[in-house]
C-alpha cells in the first residue's frame, strides 16, 4: 500500500509540474487568473453556470484581459477572441479552422440526428460540394420563387388553424405560434410530404422544442426526457423512419441526373447535392436505393427542421425583448398593419420590423456561441502562432471559442447593449463594425437561408399583426431570460403570450 501511495504521489507531482511547465511556456499570453492548477477556471465557469452568468464572465474578462485571451478547461488551455479581425479570419480559413465534431445535435446516446455529412456538419469537398448544389435553392434570388408558397403555407396553418382553435374557445400562446409557424415553414421548403401535421405537433416539434406542454419556452432541443415515456432518442428513430419512407418515394420519382429541381422543392435539392457530394468523394454514381445517400439526405433533412426551430425560437425572443419596449411594439404592429404584403417586394417597406428582427438577433442570437480546432502551422512566417502569440509547446492544434451573445454585447460596439433599441438599425445610423454582429456568423460558412428566414419571419409577423392582438403578461417576477450554458438560443421561464382576434 505505502508503495503504491508513493507511485501515486510521483505521478500526480510530475502531472502537476508538466501543467506548471506548460502553463509557465504560455504565461505571456493574456490570462484571467486561474482557480488551480489542476482545475484551470473549470470552478469559476461551474459557478457562473448555476447563476446563468456563463457567457457574462466572457464579457467581464473581455473588458480586463482584452479581445483575445487564454482561459485553461483542466489542464487544456483555449483560446477565447472576440476580435472582428480574428473572427474574419477563422470565418475564412477553412484550411487551419474546422468544427468540433463532437456536439450533441450530432448523435445522441448513439442516435444519430443531424449526422457527420449534413450541409452544417461536413468539411472539406463534402462540405463545398453540398454547399453549392444547395445555394441555388437559398439564394436572394429564389426567395421570389419561394414567397408564393410560404405565404400559402403559413396563411394555411396560422389563421385557419387559429381561426378554428378560437372558434372552440381555446386560449392560444406561443406554443401555438411555434408549432404551427414550424409545420407552415417544412411546407414552404417543399417537405411538406414527409410529415402530417399530426406528426409535426405530436414528433418532430416535441423533438425539437425539447419541452412540456407548460413549459412553452424552455426551447432545448437536447432535453433528456420530453414526456414520461419517451425520450430524445426515441423521438429521433421515429421522426427518422417517417422521413426515410418520404425520400425512399421521392428517390424513386426524381432523377438527379436527369431531371433539374423544381425552385421550390428543397427535397429534390437535397437529394441532387448528396448524389454530387458521394459521386465527388467516390467517383461512382449512386443507384436511388443506395443506402448511404439515404442517409444522409435525412441527416440534412433533420438539420432543416433543427434550422427552423431556431426560426421560430427567434420569433420567441422577439415578443420576450418587445415586452421590454412598449412603444417599439406598438410601432411595429402599426407599420405590418399599413402595409399590404401582397408580394415579395412588399417585405422591404416593412423597415421598423426589420430593425425589431436585427435587434432581437442582436439580443438573442439563434445561437449564442461556437468553437473552432486552430492547425498551429509549423513552417513559415506564423509557424508556432496564433493572432500573434507564440504558442509554447503546443504540438498540433489548440480550441477556439467565440461568442455571437458576447459580440453583441459589448459596449465597445453597442452603446447601452442590455437595452432592446430598434432605432439603433434605423437608416440614418452607421453600420455596425464587421463581424462585431454574426446572428448568422459569415464568411464561406455564413448561413444559407438568411434571406429566407428574414423573408418567412417578417412574413409570419405580418399574418399576425393583420388578424390577431398579441398580448404578453410576463409580470415583474420571474422574467424569461435567455439560457446562458448552451449554445442554441434557449429561453428560460415561461413566455406567457397569448393570441386573440382583432
Amino acid at each position: 500500500l505505502l508503495v503504491a501511495l508513493l507511485a501515486l504521489g510521483c505521478y500526480a507531482t510530475k502531472h502537476l509540474a508538466g501543467i506548471h511547465i506548460r502553463n509557465r511556456k504560455l504565461a505571456h499570453i493574456p490570462t484571467p487568473p486561474s482557480d488551480n492548477l489542476l482545475q484551470g477556471h473549470i470552478p469559476t465557469l461551474n459557478r457562473a453556470k448555476k447563476i446563468n452568468k456563463f457567457l457574462d464572465v466572457f464579457i467581464e474578462w473581455t473588458a480586463h484581459y482584452g479581445a483575445t485571451f487564454l482561459i485553461f478547461v483542466g489542464k487544456n488551455p483555449m483560446f477565447f477572441t472576440s476580435d472582428p479581425a480574428i473572427l474574419a479570419w477563422i470565418s475564412s480559413d477553412l484550411n487551419h479552422f474546422w468544427k468540433a465534431q463532437n456536439l450533441p445535435n450530432r448523435q445522441i446516446d448513439g442516435q444519430i440526428i443531424t449526422g457527420y455529412n449534413s450541409v452544417l456538419s461536413a468539411r472539406g469537398i463534402q462540405w463545398a460540394t453540398k454547399r453549392r448544389a444547395l445555394s441555388r435553392f437559398f439564394a436572394k434570388t429564389n426567395t421570389a420563387n419561394l414567397f408564393d408558397m410560404s405565404k400559402e403555407n403559413l396563411n394555411g396553418y396560422i389563421l385557419n388553424y387559429w381561426k378554428v382553435a378560437v372558434g372552440k374557445g381555446k386560449q392560444l400562446d406561443l406554443h401555438d405560434l411555434l408549432g404551427v409557424t414550424f409545420a407552415g415553414t417544412i411546407r414552404t421548403f417543399g417537405l411538406q410530404d414527409l410529415l402530417t401535421p399530426e406528426i409535426i405537433a405530436d414528433s418532430a416539434n416535441k423533438l425539437l422544442q425539447g419541452i412540456k406542454r407548460d413549459e412553452v419556452a424552455s426551447l432545448n432541443f437536447f432535453q433528456a426526457l420530453v414526456t414520461k415515456k419517451k425520450t430524445v432518442s426515441d423521438l429521433v428513430k421515429r421522426t427518422r423512419r417517417e422521413i426515410r419512407d418520404v425520400v425512399k418515394r421521392k428517390l424513386n420519382e426524381f432523377d438527379s441526373e436527369r431531371d433539374e429541381p423544381a425552385k421550390d422543392n428543397l427535397l429534390e435539392y437535397l437529394i441532387q447535392a448528396n448524389h454530387q457530394m458521394l459521386f465527388a468523394i467516390s467517383g461512382k454514381s449512386r443507384s436511388p436505393d443506395d443506402n448511404e445517400v439515404i442517409e444522409n439526405i435525412i441527416n440534412d433533412i433533420m438539420t432543416i427542421m433543427l434550422v427552423t426551430d431556431n426560426l421560430t425560437k427567434q420569433l420567441c425572443a422577439l415578443f420576450m425583448f418587445l415586452d421590454t419596449n412598449p412603444a417599439a411594439q406598438e410601432r411595429m404592429f402599426t407599420e405590418l398593419r399599413e402595409v399590404e404584403t401582397r408580394n415579395l417586394g412588399d417585405l422591404t417597406k416593412l423597415v421598423y420590423t426589420e430593425q425589431c428582427l436585427l435587434e432581437a438577433m442582436r439580443m438573442g442570437p439563434a445561437l449564442t456561441r461556437g468553437t473552432r480546432f486552430y492547425k498551429v502551422p509549423k513552417e513559415g512566417e506564423h509557424a508556432d502562432t496564433f493572432a500573434g502569440f507564440k504558442l509554447n509547446g503546443v504540438k498540433s492544434s489548440i480550441k477556439v471559442l467565440f461568442s455571437q451573445y458576447v459580440q453583441h454585447m459589448n459596449p465597445k460596439y453597442w452603446p447601452n447593449p442590455e437595452t432592446f433599441n430598434p432605432d439603433r438599425w434605423a437608416p440614418n445610423q452607421a453600420q455596425p463594425i464587421q463581424f462585431s454582429y454574426i446572428p448568422f456568423w459569415a464568411g464561406p460558412r455564413t448561413c444559407l437561408a438568411k434571406h429566407v428566414s428574414m423573408m418567412l419571419m417578417k412574413l409570419t409577423l405580418s399574418m399576425i399583426a393583420a388578424n390577431f392582438e398579441v398580448t404578453q403578461d410576463f409580470g415583474k417576477e420571474d422574467r424569461p431570460r435567455l439560457d446562458q450554458n448552451i449554445a442554441p438560443l434557449k429561453i428560460l421561464g415561461v413566455v406567457k403570450c397569448f393570441i386573440r382576434p382583432r
